[in-house]
């Protein structure tokens, strides 16, 4: 993972960045135990229809397959006290979305805060960079979130995200 403030990169053997000093356990202190994840698609904004998350369970646990690495969708009313980059690092890390390995991805939908964040493990991130991923959910989820569509939304930037993993990995099998 990266810093949330920075970019530098953070694991269990360097929690606490050494440019800004930002560290998970101040994210612990603010935001206490996260809330229990129930299974791929995390609601909490109650704002995805039944069919929508149908759709997007299907996507999501089809990528688990061909990928062996885990994919989960929050939607939240507010990350406050925290911003939205940093709720969804730490709810990455507090998940262990992705095992030891850090190979999964988790996105992140802020109602309050009009924000959608992804956080991408580090074994995953020689296929979706940082920049990569924030081009994705500009061009493949903010004009769908625009218009009112969070369903639309949702899903083409996690189906967007998912084909550039799988086809990386894809790709790293043939050579």
């Amino acid at each position: 993972m990266h810093c949330p403030k920075c970019a530098i990169d953070l694991n269990d053997d360097v929690p606490k960045c050494p440019s800004c000093g930002f560290c998970i356990d101040d994210l612990n202190a603010d935001l206490g135990t996260p809330k229990e994840k129930t299974g791929l698609i995390m609601d909490w904004a109650g704002v995805i229809s039944d069919d929508a998350k149908q759709k997007l369970n299907g996507r999501l646990q089809h990528f688990a397959t061909r990928t062996g690495s885990e994919f989960l969708i929050a939607t939240i009313q507010t990350t406050t006290p925290r911003l939205p980059s940093e709720y969804v690092f730490w709810l990455l890390n507090r998940w262990q979305v992705g095992g030891p390995t850090h190979s999964g991805l988790l996105l992140l939908l802020a109602l309050q805060e009009r924000r959608i964040e992804v956080e991408v493990g580090y074994s995953l991130e020689r296929f979706v960079t940082d920049d990569a991923a924030t081009l994705i959910l500009q061009n493949h989820a903010v004009p769908f979130l625009k218009a009112g569509d969070v369903d639309g939304g949702l899903f083409h930037a996690s189906d967007v995200l998912a084909r550039i993993v799988e086809e990386g990995l894809d790709e790293e099998k043939k050579s």
